[in-house]
């Protein structure tokens, strides 16, 4: 797999005819994918070589599918980086999957000799970016969600160390809210976690439709930091408090209201 650089400046020299492929494909397409099949060390496994080079975008890796699907997948992400789309650590994205989002994770450099061989040739060293793209379960679970079933992780192994973000969902992940939390500053004093997944951050002074708005898991978190408390939430659970400095507490709601 990690291939050494055969000549300082510019592109790497090419030695063999996957060498020459590789580089045509990253002058003509702007990347080239490499699968890796799995065997008993591991599962199989994609990456692009070329995206930074190429775009200054993060090459991708992606785990556990099919190697002609993970293929399919990068050369979407492509795709998308050429036409202005950025893939960002820690956001989601749609449309890769169909009916799923997947997850983007930043990939520790330590990692990048086990699985990114050719595009360390490409850049001559460690010297460049790389995103996990890890996809969820049936039900949209990702491998670090407490209820996911072990063999998601087992196909998935997580490239990141990330700890500071404590929801299991993306940052770009859609919630709802109300104009007072955004625009008055009103504390959130009811968190739910609906049973599909959707998270809601209310002031409980007003549920007129004209007052909700829609906000990213991140600006809500950056707004009350507290909410960090919370974001262990099962699915199907609420959790309340009398007011911004009271203790949080939880309870499971009722079938009709999750």
């Amino acid at each position: 797999m990690a291939k050494k650089a055969r000549k300082a400046g510019g592109l790497p020299r090419p030695t063999d005819a996957h060498d020459r492929k590789l580089l045509a494909d990253v002058r003509q397409y702007g990347w080239h994918v490499i699968a890796v099949a799995g065997d008993e060390e591991g599962p199989g496994f994609a990456y692009s070589v070329g995206l930074f080079h190429t775009l200054g975008h993060p090459e991708v890796i992606l785990f556990g599918l099919r190697l002609d699907l993970m293929h399919l997948l990068i050369n979407e992400v492509g795709r998308r980086v050429k036409d202005g789309e950025r893939f960002e650590h820690l956001d989601e994205a749609d449309e890769l999957l169909e009916g799923y989002s997947v997850c983007c994770r930043g990939v520790e450099r330590r990692h990048y000799a086990e699985y990114l061989g050719y595009a360390r040739w490409l850049y001559r060293g460690d010297d460049f970016p790389a995103l996990q793209v890890v996809w969820p379960d049936s039900r949209h679970r990702y491998p670090w969600h407490p209820a996911a079933p072990p063999e998601l992780a087992e196909r998935q192994p997580l490239l990141s160390d990330e700890r500071s973000w404590p929801f299991h969902e993306g940052k770009n992940r859609a919630a709802f809210t109300t104009r007072p939390v955004l625009e008055a500053d009103h504390p959130i004093l009811l968190v739910c976690h609906d049973e599909d997944g959707d998270w809601q951050f209310l002031c409980g002074t007003t549920n007129r439709p004209r007052d909700g708005r829609v906000v990213a898991l991140g600006e809500i978190l950056k707004r009350d930091p507290s909410l960090a408390q919370v974001a262990d939430l099962p699915e199907g659970w609420r959790a309340y408090r009398d007011d911004a400095a009271a203790p949080w507490v939880r309870e499971e709601m009722e079938p009709e209201e999750a």
